[in-house]
C-alpha cells in the first residue's frame, strides 16, 4: 500500500520541521521596551552587585540594541578551582543549566582543557573553553534569571577561580544540527519502507 510509505514520509518530514522551527536562531529581535523589562529582571534576580562595569547587566545593556534575534555562540574561558568540592560544584552546576539550555533549543558545542599554549601567553590563565549556542539573546536573558539559575550561580562561583565570557556571531560553523537530523530522519524514512514493504510481501506470501 503505497499510502502507508507516504503517510510514513510524511510523518517524519512533519517532525523535521517542527523541530527545525523550534530549533530557530533567526527569531525577531529584542525591543526596547522588552529589553527594559528583562534588564529589570536581571537587577531583581541579582540584585546592584551585577551593575558593575564588566557585570551582566551592563554587558547586556550595551548588547541589547545591538540584537538581531538570531543565534549566537558564547566562549567561556574559564579558570578552575583545585580540589574534590570544586568538582562537585561543576558538576552540580551542570545538572542546573544544561536542562534550562535544551529546554530553549540551546545547547553546548564544544568543551576542552587547555593542553598547551601556541601564541602568547593569556592562555595560561585559562584551564577550561567551552563553546554555547544559544537560539537568541532573549532565550539568553529569560534562562539567567530563572529561580534555579539564580541559586545555582552559587555551584558556579564555588567551581571556578575566574570565568570570562563573550559572545560571537558565527560566518563559518561546521555545527550542522538541522543536517544532521535531516540525515537522520531520511535514514529512519527508507528503513520505515523497508520495514513495511517486507511486512507487505510476508503478507501476501501468507493470504
Amino acid at each position: 500500500m503505497p499510502w502507508l510509505k507516504l503517510a510514513w514520509a510524511t510523518a517524519l518530514f512533519i517532525l523535521f520541521f517542527s523541530v527545525s522551527a523550534w530549533y530557530g536562531g533567526n527569531g525577531k529581535p529584542i525591543s526596547p521596551e522588552e529589553g527594559e523589562q528583562l534588564l529589570e529582571a536581571i537587577l531583581e534576580a541579582y540584585g546592584e552587585e551585577t551593575v558593575a562595569p564588566d557585570g551582566l547587566y551592563q554587558n547586556m545593556l550595551d548588547m541589547i540594541p545591538k540584537d538581531d534575534g538570531k543565534e549566537f555562540y558564547a566562549v567561556n574561558l574559564e579558570q578552575l578551582k583545585a580540589g574534590e568540592e570544586a568538582r562537585a560544584a561543576d558538576a552540580a552546576y551542570a545538572n542546573v543549566v544544561v536542562p534550562l539550555l535544551l529546554k530553549r533549543a540551546s545547547h553546548p558545542v564544544f568543551a576542552s582543557e587547555r593542553a598547551g599554549l601556541m601564541l602568547g601567553r593569556y592562555g595560561e590563565e585559562v584551564d577550561r573553553v567551552a563553546v554555547v549556542r544559544y537560539r537568541s539573546l532573549r532565550d539568553l536573558l529569560t534562562m539567567v534569571v530563572e529561580p534555579s539559575m539564580v541559586e545555582g550561580g552559587a555551584h558556579k562561583f564555588a567551581a571556578l577561580e575566574h570565568t570570562e565570557v563573550f559572545i560571537t556571531r558565527p560566518y563559518i560553523s561546521f555545527v550542522q544540527v538541522r543536517l544532521v537530523l535531516a540525515l537522520i530522519l531520511a535514514l529512519i524514512v527508507i528503513a520505515g519502507w523497508r520495514l513495511i514493504g517486507w511486512a507487505q510481501s510476508r503478507r501476501a506470501r501468507t493470504s
